[in-house]
């Protein structure tokens, strides 16, 4: 159920990680301050961060408010690429991520009846974003996704299916709307989304392409 919940709202992630999912200036980042002065600085950022496939600046530039879902959303995309994945590295990789989950000490199969949420055709986008924030903040909330992201996505941006990834939108951003500490904006056919907080400019979970 969880997974079929999750699809619905993270579709927009690519194509390789298997029906997935799905989400300052650089040297900002590098420096070590998370998010950016403006939407466009951030977006500027990710761009760059992206096509380095530096998993932890992206992290970085990602809305404190957004880290568990970030983390929540790369952990099921990750993991239905290891489950369904079968290239002859295929139990190699299952050990890896199950390593990752033990080291952040995830329990992403634990769920108990209050948590459960049955989805049908009738069932509001806003019901099931809320369910899956909770889950997120429970089983993420306490895990640094700065660090749990790039673990988590090295274990496939190696793989030579990955070797043409971006990880981020590379077009131009167009349209960009600033509506109090919210901004939207386009990168091609993606919507893109900021949040403003404490001052600083980041962006939405669904930070990657």
């Amino acid at each position: 159920m969880c997974e079929k919940t999750v699809q619905r709202r993270f579709g927009r992630w690519p194509a390789l990680l298997i029906l997935c999912l799905f989400t300052l200036s650089f040297s900002a980042v590098l420096a070590g301050e998370s998010g950016g002065d403006s939407p466009q600085a951030v977006f500027e950022a990710a761009q760059a961060a992206g096509a380095q496939k530096d998993f932890a600046a992206l992290a970085s530039l990602v809305a404190p408010t957004e880290q568990a879902m970030l983390a929540f959303g790369t952990d099921m995309a990750v993991n239905m690429f290891v489950e369904f994945y079968e290239g002859e590295n295929a139990e190699a990789l299952k050990k890896k991520y199950q390593e990752i989950q033990d080291k952040y000490e995830i329990k992403s199969g634990s769920e108990d009846e209050g948590e459960k949420l049955e989805v049908t055709q009738d069932t509001p986008q806003e019901v099931i974003d809320e369910h899956i924030r909770k889950r997120a903040a429970r089983l993420y909330g306490d895990v640094d996704a700065v660090k749990y992201v790039p673990d988590l996505m090295g274990i496939i941006v190696n793989m030579p299916e990955m070797a043409e990834q971006s990880f981020f939108p590379q077009e131009a951003l167009s349209e960009l709307k600033i509506d109090g500490d919210i901004a939207t904006g386009k990168a091609g056919d993606k919507e893109i989304t900021f949040i403003r907080k404490d001052g600083r400019w980041y962006l939405s979970a669904d930070v990657m392409n």
